[in-house]
This record gives structure tokens, C-alpha cells and sequence, in this order.
């Protein structure tokens, strides 16, 4: 009896055991899922987000193509050419990718991060805002247009102001705190366009005596100002105190927060890939801008936008493939690199085809007839842009991965190749070359960066990830 009843106890612990593993393993799969449709709620939130604030870009161009008009519009961009178009993002030196990825480490108290990331944002903001005034003078001086100059250099001063809002959201971002981080992008980005409705309904200019362009430029910086305010809320003392807490700084080692030198020496590699990037991505509005009068390049400047909108939704996958790639616990699979890429291009062949039987009653119909001439720039651009768009998101699985470089190897190339077709092109073509040397550099990047997942994703990441420290 006393050997049964230990039997029997036996079973029942065991019994007891099973129940709790298969608890457990039901509680683990329900966690799994959550985060599952967590990730997917994020990533409609912030693919959503990035549509709203290109919408925001859409109408901000419309309100300025409409006030400046054909010159006016060509004035503009060419003023913040450098600043805004070349040197935000290349300035940065690689500090989004880094913060971003303390942040997703946990490596240190994230409002500590926070003020680490400001400091270092103003930094790189103030050094490339130096940066854009010489190359802005360089450019105009080169191509006979210095009367722009004064504008230009204003126009440097908004740099500051947005690395440090770039910075910032990078810790939220690589925190996974997508609400926040996707509201205080649009705050910020909807901060220009709503100054400049403003100004346009109550005709500032009529009402001061200075022109447009000089309003536009002065809001355009300004307006950096008023909307960085919803990202450093909760770092100002007063927030402290209306959230009932008198410290705002909790303490944290020294050592846990990276300093802006760190930051900066780890972030070079990323800088470099970044340089190439908006280089190769911006070549062809430098070459407008070289080869183009300034009406032509208004043309150019409203053709652009119309035309990226097939880059938005790709652009807000990027924030996902970055994630997945850093991430060393997921392993992407051939299967998964292949069902993921197959879907981007789908969707960005559709919406290709889709926009080009539309974009010339579009730009007729929200720019005015007098923007006509943008409709060939346009045609030409969607599929640079569609391209362009698929590249956005691969990059970033190669970015998390840490191979920054071969985004480099493979932007250098096409820039090559997009130099010598116009060369060849110009001649026969005229401007259209241009757009048309877009297509031809996308292509070549492309087939560089899918070949380069697809070696990745057939190893496993402990190996690559090996591989890779080696290489260095």
C-alpha cells in the first residue's frame, strides 16, 4: 500500500508538473502572439504616421508652389539644397542608428539617453549647419546664382533644431515607444506647413512689406523651433513637476550613458553609408541645379515630391527591417527574405502604374497649369522612386545587421554609372536624362543590395555576425 501511494504521489507530482509546463508553454505562446499583433499594430501606426506626414509634404509644397510660383519654387529649393536635402541626414554622422540601438539594448535609463541624444544632436547640427553654409556658397557662386546666397544661409540655421528632434526620437524609436515617437514626427513635421497656411491667409507679406521667399525661409526655421517643443516636454523641469515628480534625472551610473564622442566614433560607419546615400539619392536635383535655370529647376522641385510617394510606406517598413536585423535572437530566413521583398516590389509595381495614369491631373490640379512642364520629370521619377522606396526598407535589415558598407559599395557604383549616362544622355535627351540616370542608378543598387540579403539571410546570424567582426 505505502509503495502505491508513493507511486500514485509520484504520478500526481508529474501529472502536476505536465499542467504547469503546458500552462506555461500556453501562457508563452499567448505572450507571443500579443507581441505578434503589438508588432503589427506599431507597424500600421507608424506606416500610417509616415503617410500623414508626407501628406503634410505634399500640401506644404502645394501652399508654397502656389505662393511662389515656378521661380519662386526653384529659389526655395535650391536655398536649402545643401541644408535640407544633402547635409540633414549625412550630418547626422551615423547618431540615429547608435542612439536607436542603446535604446533597443537598454544599455542605460532611457531619459538619461534622451538628454546623451540631445546634447549630441545640437552638436552635429551646429557643425553641419557650417558645413552647408560653405557648400551652399560653393554651389552658388559656381552656378552664377549668389543673389541666393543670403537665403541659403539663413535656411542653415534650422539644423540644430531638427538633429536634436532626430536624436531624441531615436531613443523612442529603438525603445519601442512607436506612440510616442510617431506622434512628436508629425507634431514636428506639420509645424511648417501650418506657419506658412497661416501666414499665406492672412497675407503676411501684404501686411509686413517683406517678400515671400524671405517669410517662407524665416517660418521654414522657425517653425523647427515651435515644433521640436512636444519632444523635450518631458525633459523641461516644469513637466517634472506636473507629473508630481520634483527629480526628472534618476540616477544612473556615469559609464551607462554614452557620451557625444562615443556616439560619434561608434556611429562612422553608418555616417559613411548615410554620405553616400543622400549623395547618390539627391545626385540627380544637384544635377538640375547644375544644368537646369532656375524656373526649370521649380519644375524639377514639384516633380519630386509627386513622385515619392512611392518611397513612404517602404521608408516606415525600414524602421522594422532595422529591428529585425539587429535583432541576433531572429533568425530571417531565405523564405522570409524572399516572401517579404516579393510583397514590397508587388505593392511598388501596382502603385507605380497606378500614379503614372494619374500624376498628370494631379500636379494640373493641385499645382496649377502653370506647373505643366514637372509632368515628364514626374513620369520618369516614379519608378526611381518605386525602386528607391524598395531600397529604403532592405537597406535597413543591412543596416541592423551592422554592414552599412555595402549600401556603400553599391550607392558608389551607381553614382558612377548615373554620371556617365547623363554624359552620354544629356545631349540627345536634354534634362529628361537626368531623371532617366535615376532609374538607371536605382536598378544597379538594387540588384547589389537583394544579392547582398540574400548571402546574409543563407547564413546563420551567429556566423555572419562572426564573419563581419572579422572583416573589420
Amino acid at each position: 500500500m505505502t509503495y502505491q501511494g508513493d507511486e500514485i504521489a509520484v504520478c500526481s507530482n508529474r501529472s502536476t508538473r505536465s499542467r504547469g509546463t503546458d500552462q506555461r508553454q500556453m501562457l508563452r505562446s499567448l505572450w507571443q502572439r500579443i507581441k505578434t499583433q503589438s508588432q503589427a499594430r506599431h507597424l500600421f501606426a507608424t506606416v500610417a504616421t509616415t503617410f500623414a506626414i508626407f501628406g503634410v509634404f505634399l500640401v506644404q509644397g502645394i501652399i508654397i508652389a502656389r505662393i511662389l510660383g515656378p521661380t519662386g519654387r526653384g529659389e526655395f529649393g535650391t536655398a536649402i539644397y545643401f541644408p535640407r536635402d544633402i547635409l540633414l541626414y549625412v550630418g547626422l554622422l551615423g547618431a540615429i542608428e547608435i542612439v536607436t540601438g542603446y535604446a533597443a539594448r537598454q544599455r542605460c535609463n532611457p531619459l538619461d539617453l534622451r538628454f546623451a541624444a540631445a546634447r549630441l544632436g545640437f552638436l552635429t547640427g551646429t557643425i553641419t549647419a557650417v558645413a552647408a553654409a560653405v557648400l551652399s556658397i560653393s554651389l552658388l557662386v559656381l552656378t552664377q546664382k549668389q543673389y541666393l546666397i543670403p537665403f541659403a544661409l539663413f535656411c542653415c540655421l534650422f539644423l540644430p533644431w531638427e538633429h536634436v528632434q532626430l536624436t531624441i526620437s531615436s531613443v523612442d524609436r529603438g525603445a519601442g515607444n512607436y506612440r510616442r515617437y510617431n506622434l512628436n514626427r508629425f507634431l514636428f513635421a506639420i509645424a511648417f506647413p501650418a506657419l506658412v497656411m497661416l501666414a499665406w491667409i492672412t497675407g503676411l507679406s501684404q501686411v509686413t512689406g517683406i517678400s515671400w521667399l524671405w517669410l517662407i525661409c524665416g517660418i521654414f526655421v522657425v517653425s523647427k523651433v515651435v515644433g521640436l517643443i512636444p519632444t523635450v516636454y518631458d525633459m523641461m523641469p516644469f513637466s517634472s513637476l506636473v507629473r508630481g515628480n520634483v527629480s526628472i534625472r534618476q540616477h544612473v551610473e556615469k559609464h551607462d550613458v554614452p557620451s557625444a564622442r562615443v556616439l560619434l566614433r561608434e556611429g562612422r560607419p553608418y555616417a559613411l553609408s548615410t554620405l553616400v546615400t543622400e549623395l547618390f539619392e539627391r545626385l540627380d536635383i544637384l544635377l538640375i541645379l547644375a544644368l537646369a535655370s532656375i524656373t526649370e529647376s521649380g519644375f524639377y522641385f514639384v516633380a519630386v515630391p509627386a513622385a515619392a510617394l512611392l518611397t513612404v510606406a517602404p521608408n516606415a517598413l525600414g524602421v522594422f527591417t532595422f529591428n529585425a536585423g539587429a535583432d541576433n535572437k531572429f533568425q530571417v530566413t531565405p523564405g522570409i527574405a524572399a516572401k517579404v521583398m516579393g510583397a514590397t516590389a508587388l505593392f511598388q509595381i501596382v502603385a507605380t502604374v497606378f500614379f503614372a495614369l494619374i500624376i498628370d491631373q494631379l500636379i494640373r490640379l493641385f499645382y496649377g497649369e502653370e506647373f505643366a512642364a514637372a509632368v515628364p520629370f514626374a513620369l520618369w521619377l516614379l519608378p526611381a522612386s518605386a525602386i528607391k522606396g524598395f531600397l529604403q526598407a532592405a537597406d535597413g535589415y543591412l543596416k541592423g545587421r551592422q554592414k552599412p558598407m555595402i549600401g556603400v559599395w553599391s550607392r558608389g557604383l551607381s553614382i558612377s554609372v548615373m554620371l556617365v549616362f547623363v554624359a552620354i544622355a544629356y545631349g540627345p535627351f536634354g534634362l529628361i536624362a537626368v531623371p532617366m540616370a535615376a532609374c538607371v542608378g536605382q536598378a544597379v543598387s538594387l540588384v547589389v543590395i537583394v544579392t547582398a540579403i540574400f548571402v546574409d539571410v543563407s547564413k546563420p546570424k551567429n556566423l555572419s555576425n562572426h564573419a563581419e567582426r572579422s572583416d573589420r
